[in-house]
């Protein structure tokens, strides 16, 4: 069972439908034909805009398409003239060269940073070895002096002083 729908409804919010008439022997249009004559001309009227919108999108999206399909052209143009893969290819072996590269340049990096602590270390060590043999070679020096054989009167001398 259908539900009654009230009539208010399907009043037509505009006379224009209802005061045309299609008449075959001045006959009136039925009420229901005139509801969805008003129903079809007022969403006719809503969807008008939203045609050309689409129509617009259309265009604009066949215009899209088409420079679309004109790069593609060029990138084939340009990988037949430049053989792109090949290019790629040994970007890619380059590439791996320069890791190689830069992992030799790092580890000699840290090689030198090595060796310039060690000879650092060595210097410093060279340094008081010399300091310790001037030391050695001064303490020498007096125990030599004191093991100089002097004569009498002279030790005489440095008892009185």
């Amino acid at each position: 069972m259908a539900k009654e729908v009230p009539k208010e409804i399907f009043q037509p919010r505009s006379n224009i439908i209802l005061n045309n008439k299609h008449t075959q022997d001045n006959q009136e249009v039925p009420p229901a034909l005139a509801i969805l004559k008003a129903l079809i001309y007022e969403h006719h009227q809503k969807l008008a805009p939203i045609e050309s919108k689409l129509k617009e999108l259309l265009q604009n999206q066949q215009v899209l398409v088409e420079g679309l399909h004109g790069e593609n052209e060029r990138f084939k143009e340009m990988e037949a003239n430049f053989n792109l893969s090949s290019l790629f290819a040994e970007v890619s072996t380059y590439s791996q060269k320069l890791k190689i590269l830069k992992g030799e340049m790092s580890n000699i990096t840290d090689r030198t940073v090595r060796l310039k602590r060690r000879a650092m270390k060595l210097q410093q060590q060279q340094q008081q070895k010399a300091l310790k043999f001037e030391q050695q070679r001064a303490q020498q020096a007096e125990r030599e002096k004191f093991l100089i054989a002097r004569p009498v009167w002279a030790s005489q001398d440095d008892d009185k002083h």
